[in-house]
């Protein structure tokens, strides 16, 4: 009987290997080999998976996969690994190379010589072995579990791969925080996810003409370039990612839901939130929001006025068309002469030194609250003024007195922005100039202030008429 030459591979595997030096693997390699040297067999295949569990189901092994499919085309009759549990950790797998050994006479050798599939005893030991393994890492899983629960519980940062903008330890990386800031900032006022991710990913800002005048641009201006981790530009489901993480609002967080103490309140973080809980919590509410899937809110609109002036005829927004805004059947207007008399209109609007008073709304509690607590520190000034000019106080009482009020005022003043404005337009309206703001804002945040200042309506121009007739354009401040 002809003897059938033994064809030997060796599986090589490590779990994590913390030096990236593969010395785990070289060390197992050099094992295997002296075995099927001294064997006398011809090894013709190795076959290397360097940081990837044999414990879980779903794990891919891609070394591994081929060589079961190498096993059964023929290629090699002898395995070699250095242990059983580098081979697999599954007692479902492990049956399938006793099987082997045992109808297909499969010669399995372990390099600490505790494995013989061959024989009964062998056998044994080795279904064995792998039954305590598997319970040893399902108790270790356990315990991981817990402790990542109870660091959880306690605010601490979560172990694993760093989140953009802080360290592993829960420390801010400046560049990136405020990176993040501005991402956040842009999704409330308006910015697609799409053009966040071209900005991040440094993409030239298309910037539209409008008649006479260059000034609007499709991409967030206020986002800075933050080059990714493995230099490949941003993805919009990467920037969604960091959105929904309540992680940059400073909550306490496991596997991505926040984790709530047992009176069911939000456990605070021990790292410094990057963004407030308002901003966080309005990020959520757009993200939300079914508009935003089914009409087209909240996506990108290539120009100003697009489903935002009105036809006069049907009440129906107007639609872009070419270089002309259309409501079918009714209108079609050159876009660039509408969008040229809606600009002229904003920029006076945002230039009015009552720009806030235009936008109290008097009949919501919240705001008339804010307003007679504005009054109030004013007040105080007044009070403080008056007593300074009685010899009543000093000086530095009256400036201590006089900064806090303003402080105040400041502060209550941006509430109440917010409020009445939303966050979609709040930040351009207290802006050192709303004006200047406005012209180098991204285009969904100034199709958000026109929204917010005016109703713009659109009838039909006079048939043979070449100049505009301003009656034509219909703009209702609000």
């Amino acid at each position: 009987m002809p003897i059938i030459p033994v064809r030997a591979a060796i599986y090589l595997r490590v779990s994590l290997d913390h030096t990236g030096e593969g010395l785990a693997v070289e060390r197992q390699r050099e094992d295997c080999e002296q075995i099927i040297s001294t064997r006398g067999w011809d090894l013709v295949e190795i076959y290397t998976d360097s940081s990837i569990s044999a414990f879980s189901k779903v794990k891919v092994r891609p070394a591994y996969d081929r060589m079961v499919e190498d096993f059964k085309a023929g290629r090699f009759n002898a395995l070699v690994t250095w242990d059983l549990d580098r081979l697999t950790r599954q007692p479902r797998q492990l049956e399938d190379w006793i099987d082997a050994a045992e109808s297909q006479g499969l010669r399995l050798v372990t390099a600490n010589g505790e494995a013989d599939l061959q024989t009964d005893g062998g056998r044994m030991y080795a279904r064995i072995k792998a039954a305590v393994a598997r319970a040893e890492m399902e108790r270790k899983g356990a315990r991981q579990s817990r402790a990542h629960l109870q660091r959880a519980a306690k605010g601490r940062p979560p172990r694993g791969i760093r989140a953009t903008g802080y360290t592993l330890d829960g420390e801010l990386v400046p560049v990136e925080s405020d990176a993040i800031r501005e991402v956040f900032n842009a999704f409330a006022e308006g910015t697609s996810l799409r053009a966040i991710a071209a900005a991040l990913s440094g993409a030239e800002p298309v910037v539209r003409a409008v008649g006479d005048l260059t000034m609007v641009q499709d991409l967030p201006t206020s986002v800075p370039v933050l080059p990714t981790r493995n230099g490949k530009p941003w993805n919009p489901s990467t920037v969604l990612g960091i959105l929904r993480n309540p992680r940059y609002a400073g909550w306490s967080m496991l596997d991505g839901e926040i984790i709530r103490d047992a009176a069911g309140a939000p456990v605070r973080a021990e790292w410094a939130p990057i963004v407030s809980d308002g901003v966080w919590l309005e990020v959520q509410r757009r993200l939300d929001d079914p508009k935003r899937a089914t009409n087209r809110a909240g996506t990108d609109r290539r120009h100003l006025g697009s489903g935002l002036y009105v036809c006069d005829v049907c009440d129906a927004t107007v639609k872009s068309h070419g270089p002309r805004y259309r409501c079918a059947g009714h209108i079609m207007r050159s876009r660039s002469v509408v969008d040229g008399v809606v600009l002229k209109f904003i920029r006076l609007r945002l230039k009015r030194a009552d720009l806030a008073d235009l936008l109290v709304q008097t009949d919501d509690k919240q705001v008339t609250d804010l307003a007679d607590q504005v009054t109030t520190q004013r007040d105080k000034i007044k009070r403080a003024r008056a007593d300074y000019k009685a010899e009543l106080i000093d000086g530095d009482l009256y400036s201590e007195i006089r900064d806090e009020a303003v402080a105040e005022i400041a502060r209550l003043e941006a509430e109440r922005m917010v409020i009445t404005a939303g966050p979609s337009a709040s930040a351009i309206l207290m802006a050192p100039s709303p004006a200047d703001a406005f012209d180098n804002a991204d285009l969904a945040a100034q199709r958000a202030i026109i929204d917010l200042l005016c109703e713009v309506r659109l009838t039909a121009a006079p048939r043979g008429r070449k100049t505009l007739d301003p009656n034509t354009i219909q703009i209702k401040p609000r």
